[in-house]
C-alpha cells in the first residue's frame, strides 16, 4: 500500500473508560508510524451527538493543521464501543476530511440487550448517566439515528466467550456485554475473536488485525 504522507489514527474509548485503556493500542500504533491521537472525553456526561461533534471538531483541527504545514496524510479510526458510534455520528453528520479507514471493535452497532437490561435500576442511570440512557433506549433510536458512513471502509471486530458478566438476555455468541449480531453493520466485514469486551481493544490478536485492515482493507484470513 502506498501511503499518501503521515498515516493519522484518532482513536476513542468506550463508556465510563478513558485514554488510559487504549494506551497500549497508542503504543503499537506508533510504532507501527502512526500518528496517534487519543484523548480522554466525558463519555457519561453528554450526548453521543454531542460526542460526534467534538470527535468531528477533532478531526477538522488535524485537517487544519496539516493543511498549515502544507503536508499530506491519510486519516485513519481505532474506536472501542460506544466510540463506534461517536465516530459513525461524526462522519454522517459533519463535512470532515476523508477517513480512509476504521475498525470499531466491540460496537454496538444495532442496540445493546445489556443496557437496556439495566435501564431501569438506579445504579445504571448514576453511573452511565446522559450517554448510557441512550445506549438503554428502544431500536432504532441513536442506533439509527448514527448513520452509516459513505466513503469510510469500516471493519468490525467482535468478541466471543462462553460466560457473560450480566444476567441481561444477551444472544450467543458474545463478548459477556455485547452480542456479535449486535456489533455487525452489514455490508462491512467482521472479524470473530476469542475473547470478551474490554480486552478485545487491548489484545494484540485484535491490534494486529486492526493494522492489518488498515494495511489492506480487510482482514487476515
Amino acid at each position: 500500500m502506498n501511503h499518501a504522507g503521515r498515516r493519522v489514527l484518532v482513536m476513542r474509548h468506550g463508556i465510563v473508560l478513558n485514554r488510559f485503556v487504549l494506551l497500549r493500542a497508542e503504543r503499537f500504533f506508533r510504532k507501527k508510524g502512526y500518528e496517534v491521537h487519543n484523548r480522554t472525553y466525558p463519555s457519561t456526561r453528554k450526548r453521543i451527538e454531542e460526542h460526534g461533534k467534538d470527535l468531528a471538531d477533532e478531526m477538522l483541527r488535524i485537517d487544519e493543521d496539516f493543511r498549515r504545514r502544507g503536508e499530506p496524510y491519510e486519516l485513519y479510526a481505532y474506536v472501542h464501543s460506544m466510540g463506534g458510534l461517536i465516530l459513525r455520528h461524526a462522519l454522517t453528520h459533519f463535512q470532515l476530511p476523508p477517513v480512509r479507514r476504521a475498525v470499531l471493535v466491540g460496537t454496538p452497532n444495532q442496540g445493546s440487550a445489556t443496557a437496556r437490561y439495566f435501564r431501569n435500576f438506579p445504579p445504571y442511570r448514576w453511573i452511565f448517566g446522559t450517554s448510557g440512557q441512550q445506549l438503554a433506549a428502544d431500536l432504532p433510536g441513536i442506533f439509527g439515528e448514527v448513520g452509516v458512513p459513505v466513503g469510510t471502509e469500516l471493519g468490525i471486530i467482535a468478541g466471543d466467550v462462553r460466560w457473560k458478566l450480566y444476567p441481561a438476555p444477551l444472544p450467543r455468541p458474545h463478548d459477556a456485554i455485547v452480542s456479535v449480531a449486535e456489533c455487525a453493520l452489514p455490508p462491512f466485514p467482521m472479524k470473530i475473536l476469542p475473547l470478551p469486551h474490554t480486552p478485545l481493544i487491548l489484545a494484540s490478536s485484535a491490534l494486529e488485525e486492526a493494522e492489518h485492515f488498515f494495511e489492506h482493507g480487510r482482514f487476515r484470513t
